[in-house]
């Protein structure tokens, strides 16, 4: 057979195919790696309340860069046929993720739970949050941790594998926030004129929120006393002091107007030796 005749014979219509979808392929990768970094920081810019590092950035970008390149390799040699270079190429890609994997599962992990904070949005800069044991102030949030600023001062840093995985309370997202006051008065007490006290008190309150309206239960009956809780709603930007004045006016006005604030009652079961 002569090469005219074989070249007459080869698939040309199958290998053009497979040319112009290799080309097809890597210009989808040239365009994702040129291109993708400027997409992740205008989604940054439009989204209120993060800021990316540019160190954070640059990493996330490089990374993106290998996993793009990667799956251009892989789709290439698949439709070129290759399949025993294939299965070794994703061998060996599968022994050194796991490698890998285990080396950085920490940092993954932080990596990986900082871009679902950023997509879901639980909290933004500025925002009071609860987790864990720490409470404060969203001051930052990147990629692998958030900056929470406390209310005593020190400022807390947690990786975002732990902001994903434990419940996250974000005060700032209601307007508004119960204040509960717990007032304890003795048995012996008119609990009635304490309970009109108390509902005077929070109605003059003009902090409050009038719509929500406040409630005074009997919360529990003691040894000693009698437990009276109050529940009012002020908003979240204020919440604080409002529950502070509260308690302030409920012991100046207790004091006023006579009624007795519950203690605790110590008593001794040991005979006294000086008597009698």
């Amino acid at each position: 057979m002569s090469l005219t005749e074989y070249l007459q014979t080869l698939p040309w219509a199958t290998y053009v195919t497979r040319v112009v979808t290799i080309v097809l392929a890597w210009a989808v990768v040239w365009i994702l790696v040129r291109y993708l970094s400027r997409w992740i920081a205008s989604l940054d810019e439009r989204i209120e309340g993060f800021d990316i590092d540019p160190r954070e950035m640059k990493v996330l970008d490089r990374v993106l860069d290998y996993i793009v390149i990667a799956a251009g390799v892989i789709f290439t040699l698949s439709i070129l046929g290759v399949t025993e270079l294939l299965y070794g190429a994703l061998t060996a890609a599968g022994v050194i993720g796991i490698i890998i994997g285990f080396a950085v599962k920490d940092v993954a992990a932080n990596f990986v739970s900082g871009v679902f904070i950023l997509l879901d949005q639980p909290f933004i800069i500025g925002d009071f949050v609860e987790i864990g044991d720490y409470s404060g102030t969203v001051r930052k949030v990147s990629l692998r941790s958030t900056q929470i600023v406390t209310l005593s001062g020190p400022v807390v840093t947690i990786p975002n594998s732990k902001m994903a995985t434990e419940p996250t309370i974000n005060y700032s997202v209601a307007s508004v926030r119960r204040i509960e006051v717990t007032v304890s008065v003795p048995h012996d007490s008119d609990v009635g004129r304490a309970i009109q006290v108390l509902r005077d008190l929070a109605q003059s309150e003009s902090r409050l929120q009038a719509d929500k309206g406040v409630t005074i239960q009997v919360d529990s009956l003691r040894e000693y006393a009698v437990d009276l809780l109050l529940l009012c709603y002020a908003p979240s930007d204020v919440w604080v002091q409002v529950r502070s004045d509260l308690r302030q006016r409920i012991v100046e006005e207790f004091q006023r107007q006579g009624l007795e604030l519950a203690v605790p009652v110590r008593k001794n079961l040991y005979p006294n030796p000086t008597s009698g």
